[in-house]
């Protein structure tokens, strides 16, 4: 894997949204992602956001199966290659940023045409199956239970010793003529290996959804 520091234009970034799709270009010869949920294997890269103040360049960390290149509108800082290689029982610090969220039935959704629509247009050739109801993401903003989450995401792969939470703002963007709000969240703390090849599993592939909103990068070294 390659972790890289770009910095995107200001003005390029002000909708995060857009920040994913002006990372794409630094890796011309990527498959763009397939994935039908977040249990299958990723392609393309991961990232976060270390800097985004108005007015100043957009800096952020990239972690990619690939090597990035130069692109036009995007400055590569730097790169560097590197294999994780966690062994059982290792205490790893980590930094990781996430969209801690619980999906529910969506009670409302008559009162919801847009979301309606675009559910009928996605179960219309399941002929092999029942009709399920719309279902909803839902932010979970108490720290328990964002620790309690992310204990189940590390589930198998690391133990979760401690952990600082800090809440960010809300993040709004648009995508298309629609647009939408994140709540995050980022963990520090320490973690406890229990399976090497999960937790390299993990880091290769991200925690959680909203990775193209720069969420899901699990960071981590040694302790001590």
């Amino acid at each position: 894997m390659f972790l890289s520091r770009v910095e995107i234009p200001w003005e390029a970034g002000r909708n995060p949204y857009e920040i994913h799709r002006k990372l794409w270009h630094l890796f011309p010869g990527e498959a763009r992602e397939t994935r039908s949920s977040n249990e299958d294997a990723r392609h393309g890269f991961l990232f976060r956001v270390e800097q985004h103040s108005a007015g100043r360049p957009v800096r952020i960390l990239v972690q990619s199966r690939m090597a990035p290149v130069d692109a036009k509108g995007l400055s590569l800082l730097g790169s560097r290659e590197f294999a994780p290689a966690p062994s059982i029982d290792q205490r790893l610090a980590f930094l990781l940023t996430v969209n801690p969220v619980k999906t529910i039935v969506d009670a409302q959704v008559e009162a919801k045409p847009d979301k309606l629509e675009r559910h009928a247009r996605k179960t219309a050739n399941r002929t092999d199956e029942k009709p399920r109801p719309p279902k909803s993401r839902v932010p979970l903003i108490e720290e328990e239970q964002q620790r309690q989450w992310l204990a189940r995401k590390l589930e198998g792969a690391a133990e979760l010793e401690s952990a600082q939470i800090l809440p960010h703002a809300p993040v709004y963007f648009r995508k298309g003529n629609q647009g939408g709000k994140l709540v995050t969240c980022t963990f520090e703390g320490v973690l406890r290996v229990a399976s090497p090849d999960r937790l390299v599993d993990l880091m290769s592939n991200g925690i959680g959804p909203a990775k193209s909103f720069g969420c899901g990068l699990l960071l981590v070294r040694r302790t001590g």
